[in-house]
């Protein structure tokens, strides 16, 4: 009896193991799994061609809404690095923009110089043509660029639109491809300009016209008549004089 109650003790003990060693089983690969094999690790594909499609707003003082920027205005687009895959990917600059700077090694660190280093670049760009011709927005301030290679690009201002259409684009540069937050990567990319970097022109109020110098319809001079109007009066007075000298 007591040999019967001790293997039955062991039994239990067995079936109590094997059950926490289960569920040990389906815990530990929950809790242990590392952070980046939850994350979408895509690999750069050089050979890729896609595309750059951007919306342009502004934010309009009048009525407090933001608008698309339309009206002629035109942007075209630089190739200004070039990609190396190293452990990853990383943009070299390309030679004509390389004294405005490295670029670098990190998105952050890229988002944060953008504007500085895209206005470097484009004092550079002003003496060389555009790498991708320049296009003007449509009815709702987009302007799409396809068959792009992947590399970095610097989008600059081409032409100005007219009258109360006349914006100012402030530069800045924007990667083919880009990365979502899971790790994967984007070919074709859409983005929008920050109303911070644009802005309406202002036309210049015309001067007031000063008053004119010439008599109307005649062209004369005006100090002429002041003149001869004075001697007039001079004479009429001279003749006065005489005539009651005489009586």
């Amino acid at each position: 009896m007591h040999e019967k109650r001790v293997g039955l003790k062991n039994k239990i003990k067995g079936i109590a193991k094997a059950a926490l060693a289960l569920s040990m089983c389906l815990v530990m690969p929950l809790t242990s799994l590392p952070a980046a094999a939850s994350e979408k690790r895509e690999m750069l594909d050089k050979d890729r061609i896609g595309s750059i499609s951007i919306t342009f707003t502004y934010y309009d003082e009048t009525d407090k809404t933001t608008k698309p920027v339309t009206g002629g205005n035109t942007v075209g687009l630089y190739k200004v690095a070039n990609v190396v895959v190293d452990n990853g990917y990383k943009f070299v600059t390309d030679e004509r923009f390389a004294s405005a700077g490295e670029i670098p090694d990190t998105s952050e660190a890229l988002d944060a110089a953008n504007l500085d280093l895209a206005k470097k670049m484009a004092a550079i760009a002003e003496n060389i043509a555009f790498d991708v011709q320049p296009k003007a927005m449509d009815a709702q301030g987009k302007v799409t660029f396809e068959g792009l290679e992947v590399g970095l690009y610097l989008v600059t201002q081409a032409a100005r639109g007219e009258g109360d259409n006349k914006f100012y684009l402030t530069p800045f540069l924007i990667t083919i491809p880009q990365k979502n937050p899971d790790g994967s990567l984007v070919y074709d990319v859409d983005a929008k300009s920050k109303p911070l970097g644009i802005g309406k022109e202002k036309v210049p109020t015309p001067p007031t016209p000063s008053k004119p110098r010439r008599l109307p319809q005649t062209g004369q001079l005006w100090w002429p008549v002041m003149v001869f109007g004075g001697l007039g009066v001079l004479m009429l007075c001279f003749g006065m004089i005489r005539k009651n000298r005489n009586k």
